[in-house]
């Protein structure tokens, strides 16, 4: 097809009477997320949700502030695109998100078109950064928004662990003579801060399920740090007396606990991971589904070798700046 040739049908603002259900198929499809709990249960709550807010616009005076957009064939929703907009530092961030379109709308121009619309939302709003996720695997996406001028900022594994028993006993060469599991002390924190800040930038922190600001010490004098979402317990790892790794444990959520790892990226990081987590998974994890988020290329053998299955590779772009 001409690229010059628009796409059929039209975008219009999406409509939770009439179009929830059907975006919800479809970015439930599209992102193929049977198989993940966590996932699934966000579907659902997007399903409470809508139900929720089509009651609110039955009241006489409400008003619907719409959430993003949907591309309509024949009066069927074949795509989909939301702006969620975030606050960082006073700064407003745009996110582009549940970008799908139905399979065989595909290679038409829908996606492109709606996130050009998208962008000049954003731009309306004078959003101070524009930023999206993409499945790392998925080059045709990567190439689109590539040549919207989306840079490639940086990757992500997400790992998920949800064994049972039996637990794990012994992996790797954990010798408790020499790899020593304590809670984390006061002094450890200028070096947890600076891993964190390698394994967990702060550009896009504003999107994380955890406030960074409860990783300090006596955090709680901070009312910055008041975190509903979960709460923190930290786990260092010392080598002959040495800190090589701190494990944080966010309980407490939903659906799943999370651990944000801080360990340097060094030739012994595997081995380091294995001992850090293994201790985690022996004596303290409660049989409830695990993530860890990490960039790509670090401790992956050491997380598969533990049971952490990858669950998705993400990638993180960044509209860049016009001169």
């Amino acid at each position: 097809m001409n690229r010059t040739t628009p796409p059929p049908g039209r975008l219009k603002a999406f409509d939770p009477a009439s179009d929830a259900e059907a975006v919800i198929r479809l970015i439930e499809d599209s992102f193929n997320l049977k198989g993940d709990p966590e996932s699934m249960s966000i579907i659902e709550q997007m399903r409470q949700a809508t139900q929720r807010q089509n009651a609110w616009n039955a009241l006489p005076g409400s008003e619907y502030r719409q959430p993003g957009y949907v591309w309509v064939v024949d009066g069927q929703v074949v795509g989909n695109i939301n702006i969620i907009s975030f606050m960082d530092k006073l700064r407003h961030i745009a996110l582009i998100a549940n970008v799908a379109v139905k399979p065989e709308f595909q290679h038409l121009g829908i996606a492109t078109a709606m996130t050009k619309h998208a962008l000049r939302y954003a731009r309306q709003k004078r959003a101070a950064e524009v930023w999206l996720q993409v499945s790392a695997d998925n080059v045709a996406a990567r190439n689109l928004y590539a040549g919207l001028g989306f840079d490639s900022i940086r990757r992500l594994n997400n790992f998920i662990f949800e064994q049972g028993e039996p637990k794990l006993r012994s992996i790797g060469n954990c010798d408790p003579k020499v790899f020593k599991v304590t809670a984390r002390r006061l002094g450890d924190w200028g070096s947890q801060h600076q891993w964190l800040e390698s394994a967990y930038p702060p550009d896009t922190r504003w999107y994380a399920s955890v406030n960074f600001n409860q990783f300090p010490p006596l955090c709680w004098l901070n009312p910055l740090s008041w975190d509903p979402a979960g709460s923190l317990t930290h786990f260092a790892l010392r080598r002959a007396g040495q800190l090589t790794g701190i494990v944080s444990w966010q309980r407490g959520m939903m659906k799943a606990d999370h651990l944000w790892l801080a360990l340097p990226d060094t030739e012994d990081q595997d081995a380091n991971t294995i001992c850090l987590l293994g201790d985690f998974l022996n004596n303290h994890w409660q049989g409830r589904v695990t993530r860890v988020e990490y960039p790509v290329g670090r401790a992956e053998a050491a997380l598969e070798r533990l049971g952490f299955r990858l669950n998705r590779t993400l990638e993180w772009m960044k509209l860049r700046k016009q001169p």
